[in-house]
Protein backbone atom coordinates (compact mmCIF):
# COMPACT_ATOMS: atom_id res chain seq x y z
CA UNK A 1 0.00 0.00 0.00
CA UNK A 2 1.34 3.11 -0.65
CA UNK A 3 0.25 7.02 0.12
CA UNK A 4 -0.49 9.89 -1.61
CA UNK A 5 3.17 11.05 -2.20
CA UNK A 6 3.99 6.80 -3.47
CA UNK A 7 6.33 6.11 -0.24
CA UNK A 8 5.34 2.61 1.06
CA UNK A 9 3.30 2.38 3.92
CA UNK A 10 4.36 -0.63 6.38
CA UNK A 11 1.62 -1.61 9.50
CA UNK A 12 3.76 -2.73 12.52
CA UNK A 13 2.64 -6.72 13.42
CA UNK A 14 1.44 -7.17 9.53
CA UNK A 15 2.24 -10.63 7.57
CA UNK A 16 4.33 -10.75 4.66
CA UNK A 17 2.79 -10.06 1.50
CA UNK A 18 -0.89 -8.85 3.29
CA UNK A 19 -2.48 -6.10 2.69
CA UNK A 20 -3.96 -3.20 5.53
CA UNK A 21 -6.86 -3.69 7.11
CA UNK A 22 -9.17 -0.86 5.19
CA UNK A 23 -9.93 -0.34 8.75
CA UNK A 24 -6.90 0.63 10.45
CA UNK A 25 -6.98 3.67 8.14
CA UNK A 26 -9.96 5.28 9.80
CA UNK A 27 -9.01 3.90 13.30
CA UNK A 28 -5.43 3.30 13.72
CA UNK A 29 -4.52 5.04 17.02
CA UNK A 30 -7.97 4.88 18.69
CA UNK A 31 -7.75 3.04 22.19
CA UNK A 32 -10.15 0.71 23.18
CA UNK A 33 -11.53 0.11 19.68
CA UNK A 34 -11.57 -3.17 17.58
CA UNK A 35 -10.25 -2.59 14.30
CA UNK A 36 -12.51 -4.60 12.62
CA UNK A 37 -15.84 -4.00 14.05
CA UNK A 38 -15.24 -0.75 16.25
CA UNK A 39 -16.81 -2.21 18.97
CA UNK A 40 -15.57 -1.52 22.59
CA UNK A 41 -12.46 -3.44 23.28
CA UNK A 42 -12.77 -6.32 25.90
CA UNK A 43 -10.68 -9.42 27.45
CA UNK A 44 -12.47 -12.21 25.30
CA UNK A 45 -12.23 -10.30 22.08
CA UNK A 46 -8.20 -9.39 22.36
CA UNK A 47 -8.01 -12.85 23.38
CA UNK A 48 -9.82 -13.94 20.13
CA UNK A 49 -8.01 -11.83 18.57
CA UNK A 50 -4.86 -12.99 19.05
CA UNK A 51 -5.79 -16.57 18.45
CA UNK A 52 -7.00 -15.94 14.98
CA UNK A 53 -3.62 -13.68 14.33
CA UNK A 54 -1.30 -16.41 15.68
CA UNK A 55 -2.91 -19.06 13.83
CA UNK A 56 -2.92 -17.13 10.09
CA UNK A 57 1.22 -16.16 10.63
CA UNK A 58 1.78 -19.74 11.55
CA UNK A 59 -0.21 -20.71 8.76
CA UNK A 60 1.81 -18.04 6.59
CA UNK A 61 5.50 -19.16 7.67
CA UNK A 62 4.65 -22.35 6.90
CA UNK A 63 3.41 -21.26 3.40
CA UNK A 64 6.70 -19.69 3.36
CA UNK A 65 8.65 -22.56 4.63
CA UNK A 66 9.90 -20.42 7.73
CA UNK A 67 11.55 -23.00 10.32
CA UNK A 68 10.56 -22.18 13.79
CA UNK A 69 12.88 -22.96 16.31
CA UNK A 70 12.07 -25.22 19.17
CA UNK A 71 12.94 -24.21 22.85
CA UNK A 72 15.12 -26.49 24.57
CA UNK A 73 13.83 -28.76 27.60
CA UNK A 74 14.04 -26.68 30.95
CA UNK A 75 16.20 -28.63 33.75
CA UNK A 76 15.56 -27.33 37.44
CA UNK A 77 18.36 -26.34 39.56
CA UNK A 78 17.85 -26.53 43.25
CA UNK A 79 19.34 -23.65 44.85
CA UNK A 80 20.16 -26.60 48.27
CA UNK A 81 17.57 -24.68 50.34
CA UNK A 82 14.49 -26.24 50.83
CA UNK A 83 12.52 -22.95 51.69
CA UNK A 84 13.44 -21.79 48.02
CA UNK A 85 13.69 -25.19 46.44
CA UNK A 86 9.68 -25.61 47.59
CA UNK A 87 8.27 -22.27 46.45
CA UNK A 88 10.18 -22.53 43.19
CA UNK A 89 8.71 -26.13 42.42
CA UNK A 90 12.25 -27.10 42.79
CA UNK A 91 14.48 -24.31 41.98
CA UNK A 92 15.09 -22.07 38.95
CA UNK A 93 14.47 -23.17 35.78
CA UNK A 94 16.61 -23.25 32.60
CA UNK A 95 15.11 -21.04 29.17
CA UNK A 96 13.56 -18.70 32.11
CA UNK A 97 14.22 -15.56 32.51
CA UNK A 98 14.55 -14.72 36.63
CA UNK A 99 14.44 -11.54 38.19
CA UNK A 100 15.42 -11.35 41.77
CA UNK A 101 14.71 -7.74 42.97
CA UNK A 102 15.86 -6.46 46.74
CA UNK A 103 14.88 -3.42 47.86
CA UNK A 104 16.59 -3.18 50.75
CA UNK A 105 20.33 -3.78 50.97
CA UNK A 106 21.33 -6.73 53.16
CA UNK A 107 18.14 -8.78 52.18
CA UNK A 108 19.78 -11.97 51.28
CA UNK A 109 20.79 -11.10 47.49
CA UNK A 110 24.45 -11.54 47.88
CA UNK A 111 23.51 -15.09 49.75
CA UNK A 112 21.31 -16.05 47.08
CA UNK A 113 23.83 -15.62 44.61
CA UNK A 114 26.43 -17.75 46.62
CA UNK A 115 23.80 -20.43 46.40
CA UNK A 116 23.25 -20.29 42.53
CA UNK A 117 27.24 -20.40 42.40
CA UNK A 118 27.18 -23.55 44.81
CA UNK A 119 24.54 -25.06 42.42
CA UNK A 120 26.58 -24.87 39.43
CA UNK A 121 29.70 -25.96 40.71
CA UNK A 122 27.93 -29.16 41.94
CA UNK A 123 26.56 -29.61 38.45
CA UNK A 124 30.20 -28.86 37.06
CA UNK A 125 29.19 -25.74 34.64
CA UNK A 126 30.99 -22.82 34.35
CA UNK A 127 28.95 -19.53 35.71
CA UNK A 128 29.51 -16.14 33.96
CA UNK A 129 28.40 -13.05 36.37
CA UNK A 130 27.92 -9.69 35.12
CA UNK A 131 28.67 -7.49 37.50
CA UNK A 132 27.02 -3.82 36.54
CA UNK A 133 28.26 -2.05 38.95
CA UNK A 134 31.93 -3.52 39.78
CA UNK A 135 30.52 -4.39 43.71
CA UNK A 136 31.47 -8.40 43.65
CA UNK A 137 33.93 -9.07 46.00
CA UNK A 138 36.11 -12.39 45.05
CA UNK A 139 37.48 -12.20 48.73
CA UNK A 140 34.75 -12.62 50.85
CA UNK A 141 33.92 -15.44 48.63
CA UNK A 142 34.58 -19.18 49.40
CA UNK A 143 37.71 -20.07 46.44
CA UNK A 144 35.75 -23.27 45.81
CA UNK A 145 33.37 -20.98 44.27
CA UNK A 146 35.34 -18.92 41.62
CA UNK A 147 36.73 -21.98 40.29
CA UNK A 148 33.73 -22.33 37.48
CA UNK A 149 33.07 -18.33 37.82
CA UNK A 150 33.89 -16.01 34.49
CA UNK A 151 33.81 -12.19 36.57
CA UNK A 152 32.68 -10.03 33.62
CA UNK A 153 33.14 -6.06 35.27
CA UNK A 154 31.09 -3.30 34.39
CA UNK A 155 30.61 0.11 34.66
CA UNK A 156 27.38 0.64 33.79
CA UNK A 157 23.46 -1.24 33.46
CA UNK A 158 23.34 -0.83 29.70
CA UNK A 159 27.20 -2.48 29.23
CA UNK A 160 25.99 -5.37 31.39
CA UNK A 161 23.16 -5.53 29.75
CA UNK A 162 25.43 -5.87 25.71
CA UNK A 163 27.44 -8.20 27.81
CA UNK A 164 24.71 -10.64 28.69
CA UNK A 165 23.39 -10.54 25.28
CA UNK A 166 26.38 -11.46 23.77
CA UNK A 167 27.40 -14.18 26.70
CA UNK A 168 24.21 -15.74 25.98
CA UNK A 169 24.56 -16.52 23.06
CA UNK A 170 27.95 -19.05 24.46
CA UNK A 171 26.60 -22.48 24.72
CA UNK A 172 28.92 -23.16 26.94
CA UNK A 173 27.72 -21.63 29.71
CA UNK A 174 25.61 -22.85 32.38
CA UNK A 175 24.42 -19.49 33.77
CA UNK A 176 24.42 -15.88 33.35
CA UNK A 177 24.11 -14.13 36.54
CA UNK A 178 23.44 -10.01 35.49
CA UNK A 179 23.80 -7.90 39.00
CA UNK A 180 22.68 -4.59 38.47
CA UNK A 181 22.29 -3.95 42.28
CA UNK A 182 24.49 -1.65 42.49
CA UNK A 183 23.91 0.17 39.34
CA UNK A 184 22.17 4.53 39.60
CA UNK A 185 18.37 4.02 39.37
CA UNK A 186 19.17 7.02 36.18
CA UNK A 187 20.62 4.00 34.16
CA UNK A 188 18.54 1.95 34.74
CA UNK A 189 15.54 3.48 33.12
CA UNK A 190 17.85 4.10 29.78
CA UNK A 191 16.96 -0.07 29.69
CA UNK A 192 14.39 -0.01 27.33
CA UNK A 193 11.53 -3.13 27.58
CA UNK A 194 12.19 -4.21 24.09
CA UNK A 195 15.92 -5.30 25.30
CA UNK A 196 14.55 -7.14 28.60
CA UNK A 197 12.48 -8.76 26.39
CA UNK A 198 15.15 -9.60 23.25
CA UNK A 199 16.78 -10.70 26.45
CA UNK A 200 14.25 -13.21 27.54
CA UNK A 201 13.83 -14.37 23.87
CA UNK A 202 17.66 -15.51 23.67
CA UNK A 203 17.58 -17.06 27.41
CA UNK A 204 14.20 -19.29 25.87
CA UNK A 205 16.51 -20.01 22.76
CA UNK A 206 19.43 -21.38 25.39
CA UNK A 207 19.82 -23.94 27.69
CA UNK A 208 21.33 -21.64 30.01
CA UNK A 209 19.60 -20.74 33.98
CA UNK A 210 19.66 -16.93 33.53
CA UNK A 211 19.12 -14.64 36.73
CA UNK A 212 18.79 -11.26 37.07
CA UNK A 213 19.51 -9.34 40.71
CA UNK A 214 17.77 -6.03 40.31
CA UNK A 215 17.13 -2.80 43.01
CA UNK A 216 13.69 -3.24 42.64
CA UNK A 217 11.34 -5.26 40.31
CA UNK A 218 11.43 -3.46 36.87
CA UNK A 219 12.16 -6.35 34.11
CA UNK A 220 8.65 -6.36 32.42
CA UNK A 221 10.01 -9.55 30.61
CA UNK A 222 10.66 -11.53 33.79
CA UNK A 223 9.12 -15.19 33.51
CA UNK A 224 10.26 -15.81 37.43
CA UNK A 225 10.20 -13.43 40.06
CA UNK A 226 11.59 -12.66 43.76
CA UNK A 227 11.08 -9.91 46.13
CA UNK A 228 13.72 -10.27 49.19
CA UNK A 229 11.94 -8.90 52.40
CA UNK A 230 13.46 -7.86 55.92
CA UNK A 231 17.07 -7.34 56.34
CA UNK A 232 20.19 -9.79 57.52
CA UNK A 233 21.27 -7.96 60.82
CA UNK A 234 24.98 -7.68 62.02
CA UNK A 235 24.64 -10.14 64.60
CA UNK A 236 24.69 -12.58 61.16
CA UNK A 237 27.94 -11.73 60.41
CA UNK A 238 29.30 -15.29 61.48
CA UNK A 239 26.29 -17.53 60.58
CA UNK A 240 27.64 -20.01 57.82
CA UNK A 241 26.18 -19.80 54.33
CA UNK A 242 23.32 -22.27 54.78
CA UNK A 243 21.72 -20.43 58.42
CA UNK A 244 21.53 -17.22 56.17
CA UNK A 245 19.65 -18.42 53.74
CA UNK A 246 17.32 -20.02 56.17
CA UNK A 247 16.53 -16.70 57.94
CA UNK A 248 15.92 -14.55 54.33
CA UNK A 249 12.59 -13.29 53.70
CA UNK A 250 11.05 -13.48 50.15
CA UNK A 251 7.52 -13.45 48.21
CA UNK A 252 7.35 -15.17 44.61
CA UNK A 253 5.55 -12.46 42.49
CA UNK A 254 5.77 -14.26 38.96
CA UNK A 255 6.91 -18.00 38.69
CA UNK A 256 5.53 -19.86 35.13
CA UNK A 257 6.62 -22.86 33.76
CA UNK A 258 7.30 -23.42 30.27
CA UNK A 259 4.83 -25.45 28.18
CA UNK A 260 5.95 -27.93 25.19
CA UNK A 261 5.27 -24.85 22.72
CA UNK A 262 7.74 -23.01 24.28
CA UNK A 263 5.15 -20.07 25.95
CA UNK A 264 5.44 -19.58 29.85
CA UNK A 265 2.01 -20.10 31.88
CA UNK A 266 1.49 -18.22 34.84
CA UNK A 267 1.49 -20.40 38.11
CA UNK A 268 0.81 -18.70 41.56
CA UNK A 269 2.07 -15.90 43.75
CA UNK A 270 3.72 -17.71 46.94
CA UNK A 271 5.06 -15.47 50.28
CA UNK A 272 7.78 -16.67 52.26
CA UNK A 273 9.17 -15.76 55.60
Amino acid sequence: MTDESGEAIFFEGQALGAEAPAEALHLAGREGVDLVSAAPWNDDMATARADSESASLEERFDELGVERATPAESEILGTGVDSWDEALDGGLRSGLLAEVAEPEASSGGQVLLLHLLAGMRRAQRFVALVDGADGFDPQSTPPALLEHLLWVRCRSSLEAMKCADALLRDENLGMVLVDLRGCEERELRRVKSADWYRLQRLVERSSAYACVLTPKAMIPSAQMRLELAGQLGIEKMDASLSELASDVGFEVLRKRTREREGFAQLVQRVAVG
